[in-house]
């Protein structure tokens, strides 16, 4: 589609011609171990290993400690997988440069880490406890039982010296089969089992809310789990522990089918996206933009619909906070109703609301680096800003030399470009200084391909209140598409402060008032 306006030339009577401007945005780069640069996860993690710091040869993470709790065949499933992604692992090779073979993940390159497992850090939940936690006639009740049986296991876990870095927990069939909220029958509880729930809610182990269809990660093979998982990583976090639900078809190490709503990633790309995420989640850093200012703060700010909360118009923020070296926090914000039928549906915070949220990234900012307050501060929300948004927040960042405060939404407005292909990503569009289009997903030349099943759509920047110029703010939500370290993917379509907010929205939405929330991210992927 193109945006046109009437124009007269001399001798000629009106026409149209286009009244935007477009080009492409170069590939941010990624940096790897030694300080080497490259484009694609996959390939610079295969090439120079994960990150490292400067002036150091080798990353600091040197062992992944995992512990494995679940059923004893399970159990014996997730060790025969962890040792296979110990070496290559192969696929049909029909697409090198999308679905490259696994190099193995072992102390030598690329990855320089080990897997540490063993009888101290399992332990096994019984099958006849399952079968009597499914028996339960009410879904919700079953998805309560169920997580209680993993949070007993995950505090015995916890205790033990040492304690995993990593725990994988173990879903079996049984579980997936009688635990799960299918796309399409998104069924709600009734009024009556709300409010049963609600009076036993000091147990977070359920929530209410739509699913959440998010980029994909070893996580996302086995869909409408969402409440057990939330239930589970809830629980968890009270523990210290970050952990990876893994389904009973993420450890086949055979032939699977790959048809319908059957289909899984190939043995090489579930091993890239598994070993990446763990070995994030036990701390490493896989790699970090190459290319952003060091002292920026990126801040994506969303809600959601609290739990515990009898009144239905009850909304709390969040902030998810991420600095240039790809540290990622997340702050609660404070309780509020927001009435939809007479504001809308995206809620939005008043003048103290949004100073408040701001003060406490800026301060846990400062807490991670020595006093140091950011150079400059980018908010990213998906709806417009409302002017008392607007002031608190630029009340909160007086101190700050530079911020942008950048709305993200879509018009559903599309580009097509000549030939068989998709726009590159990278592509923008540009209607004014502060309306723009941007094409995060597109054919990208160093795939040789598309990676996407759809029509890409772009992310349109609605609104930018701030310092920097247009084409840093565009650059910065791309590179910022490449941040998910819950896998090896070369990018996703949404920068990472937007991408996960209501996953991470309905986690936090499992913890209890007065319950502790962990601000690390690995906590809530």
């Amino acid at each position: 589609m193109q945006n046109r306006q009437l124009r007269r030339h001399a001798g000629n009577p009106l026409v149209r011609v286009p009244n935007f401007e477009s080009g492409s945005i170069a590939e941010p780069l990624l940096s790897f171990g030694g300080q080497h640069k490259h484009v694609d996860p996959k390939t610079g993690l295969s090439l120079y290993g994960p990150y490292s710091l400067i002036g150091q040869t080798s990353p600091t993470l040197r062992s992944a400690v995992i512990g494995i709790v679940g059923p004893a065949s399970m159990i014996a499933d997730a060790e025969a997988w962890l040792h296979a992604c110990q070496g290559i692992l192969t696929n049909d090779g029909s697409q090198p440069f999308l679905y490259p073979h696994f190099p193995g993940f072992h102390k030598d390159a690329p990855f320089q880490c080990e897997f540490v497992y063993g009888d101290t850090w399992r332990e096994t939940i019984k099958d006849s406890v399952f079968k009597s936690a499914i028996a339960a006639p009410d879904f919700y009740d079953r998805v309560k039982q169920v997580v209680q049986l993993y949070a007993e296991a995950l505090e015995t876990i916890a205790a033990r010296d040492p304690q995993p870095q990593v725990v994988l927990c173990c879903i079996p069939q049984e579980v997936v089969d009688s635990c799960t909220v299918q796309k399409g029958k998104r069924a709600r509880p009734k009024k009556s089992t709300v409010a049963r729930v609600h009076r036993t809610a000091n147990q977070a182990q359920m929530s209410f809310f739509d699913l959440f269809d998010g980029p994909p990660g070893t996580e996302d093979e086995e869909y409408g789990h969402q409440n057990l998982r939330r239930g589970i990583k809830a629980e968890a976090m009270q523990f210290g522990l970050p952990t990876q639900l893994v389904w009973p078809r993420t450890l086949r190490l055979a032939g699977i089918p790959s048809t319908g709503s059957q289909h899984v990633q190939d043995l090489s790309t579930r091993a890239w996206n598994f070993c990446t995420a763990i070995y994030h989640k036990a701390g490493g850093v896989p790699w970090r933009l190459a290319e952003l200012e060091a002292g920026v703060c990126f801040v994506g700010i969303s809600f959601y619909k609290e739990l515990f909360e009898d009144n239905s118009r009850i909304r709390s923020s969040m902030a998810q906070a991420f600095t240039a070296a790809g540290d990622g926090y997340v702050l609660r914000g404070k309780a509020f109703e927001w009435d939809e039928r007479q504001l809308g549906r995206s809620p939005h915070l008043d003048k103290n609301l949004s100073a408040n949220l701001l003060r406490d990234v800026i301060e846990l900012y400062q807490k991670q680096n020595r006093g140091s307050l950011p150079s400059r501060l980018v908010v990213h929300k998906t709806s417009k800003f409302w002017a008392e948004e607007i002031e608190g927040l630029e009340e909160a960042c007086r101190m700050i030399p530079r911020k942008d405060f950048v709305a993200l939404g879509s018009r559903r407005l599309q580009f097509y470009r000549a030939g068989d292909y998709p726009p590159l990503r990278g592509t923008y569009v540009k209607f004014s200084e502060s309306d723009l289009l941007l094409y995060t997903s597109g054919y990208v030349p160093y795939l040789r391909t598309y990676p996407g099943a759809r029509v890409p759509q772009p992310i349109e920047i609605l609104e930018h209140i701030g310092d920097s110029p247009w084409d840093t703010v565009l650059r910065e939500i791309l590179s910022l598409t490449k941040m998910n370290w819950n896998t090896a993917d070369y990018a996703g379509s949404d920068p990472i402060t937007t991408a996960f907010s209501r996953r991470v929205g309905h986690v936090l939405a499992e913890v209890p008032p007065g319950r502790k929330v962990r601000p690390e991210y690995r906590f809530y992927m």
